[in-house]
Parts: structure tokens; C-alpha cells; sequence
């Protein structure tokens, strides 16, 4: 079986961030794709999966990193054994119906064939979904099951960002996904860089812990939650073409 793991990252990324994820990669021993380029998520994903040969493709945002030797490869024996998608869950809180759970771009591995099969739904955004989420639709209105690690726990609020995933529970700015996978949103702010560049250390030295941060499902949570109503759809345009 053929794997390709890939991993985007702009131009303008702090070095010092790009080689905390590299760090990380290289302690499990993954041999990761990476592509420096200008361009959004979604037409990126595209053009990985229309040019790849691989059986199963995997995405990992370079704000998402493993958290154990196992975590990925649990992802990729599941997306070929299923011929599925597995990944890290994700709800869109930016765009009606803000309650629809589905694999995110952060972490999202699929068997590549059954892209093919489901008639290569774009990654892009739409009127109805994030990146990512259309491909997910396309495969639920095919009775598709797929695999979506929920989040386990969640970092203070050093900068913006506690969501919420439905009638789950909360994820933010940092977040662990079953105890698999460990995602930074806002890394635009320095703050959170320091705090991934801080994580990826620790998972490399082998002393991260959740110790000290939120449960995802407790509903008492008294920070501040962000929500957003379809005038506040706010996107980034990011222009480029692979």
C-alpha cells in the first residue's frame, strides 16, 4: 500500500514554528511532504489528490501534530481498511447550520479511491461548508461511515478561540484529539506560536500533558466562547493556483 502524507505551510510561516512541527515528525519518523506555497487550503487538497498515486493521502496542517509514534498510522489503516476518511472532528461555527460534526482539514486522511469513486468533491469552501466539510457531505449523502477523533482537552485562552462542536462540547486554541493528536488554532498570534513551539518540545521530550488544561466536555467552562451568525461569515482570500 502506497502513503502520501503532505503538509502546507506560506511563505511568510515563522521558521522557528516550522521546525518545532519538523521536530515532532521527525521523533515518530514521518516522512512528510511539505509544500511551501501561496495558496488556500482547499485548492492545495485538490491539487494533492488529483496528482497523487498514493492509495491512502494524508493531510496534517503544520499546526497539528501526533502525539504518539501510533497516531497516524492508526488514521491510515483505517481510511484503507474501510476504504474511508478518518481524522480529527471539526464544526464549522462561521456557517449554517454550525452544528454539522465532520473530519477536518487540520488532520483528514482518505483512501484515495473513493475520492475517485465519490466523483472528486472539491476541498474548497462553498455557500454550505468549510474546507474540507463538502467532501464529507458528498461522502455521508453516500453512506460513507467515517472515523473523527473528538476533542479530549483544550489550552487556556492565551489569544481568541474556545468553539463549540455541537451538543459535545468545546475545542480551542489548543486542543487534544483523543489523546492522538494535538491542533493549534490562530497561530497568527505570537502568543500561540510560543505555546506550540512549547508543546512540540514537550511531545518530543515525552513530558506533554493535558495537566492544566479545560475538558471538551465540560459545559461549565466560564471563558469567553466565540460564535458567529452568517454576517459575520467572515473568509480569508488567499489567491494562488497549483
Amino acid at each position: 500500500m502506497k502513503i502520501s502524507l503532505n503538509s502546507l505551510y506560506f511563505p511568510n510561516s515563522n521558521p522557528d514554528f516550522i521546525e518545532a512541527a519538523k521536530s515532532v515528525h521527525k521523533h515518530f519518523d514521518l516522512n512528510i511532504n511539505y509544500h511551501e506555497h501561496t495558496v488556500r487550503h482547499g485548492v492545495w487538497m485538490d491539487h494533492v489528490l488529483s496528482t497523487s498515486t498514493a492509495d491512502v493521502v494524508g493531510f496534517l496542517d503544520i499546526d497539528c501534530i501526533p502525539l504518539t509514534k501510533s497516531a497516524v498510522m492508526d488514521m491510515v489503516k483505517f481510511a484503507a481498511k474501510n476504504k474511508s476518511i478518518a481524522g480529527c472532528a471539526q464544526a464549522t461555527n462561521h456557517i449554517p447550520p454550525m452544528s454539522h460534526i465532520f473530519v477536518a482539514p487540520c488532520c483528514f486522511f482518505i483512501w484515495r479511491p473513493l475520492w475517485e469513486a465519490l466523483g472528486r468533491p472539491s476541498f474548497t469552501e462553498t455557500n454550505r461548508s468549510d474546507v474540507c466539510q463538502e467532501v464529507c457531505y458528498v461522502a455521508e449523502d453516500n453512506g460513507v461511515r467515517m472515523k473523527a477523533l473528538y476533542p479530549s482537552f483544550f489550552e487556556r485562552e492565551p489569544e481568541e478561540g474556545v468553539w463549540r462542536l455541537h451538543n459535545y462540547g468545546l475545542y480551542g486554541v489548543g486542543t487534544t484529539f483523543q489523546n492522538q493528536f494535538y491542533h493549534l488554532y490562530q497561530s497568527r498570534f505570537q502568543s500561540n506560536v510560543d505555546l506550540f513551539i512549547q508543546r512540540c518540545k514537550e511531545v518530543v521530550d515525552g513530558t506533554f500533558s493535558t495537566d492544566g488544561m479545560f475538558e471538551s466536555t465540560n459545559f461549565d467552562f466560564k471563558g469567553r466562547i466565540c460564535q458567529f451568525g452568517p454576517e459575520q461569515n467572515l473568509r480569508v482570500n488567499i489567491e494562488g493556483k497549483l
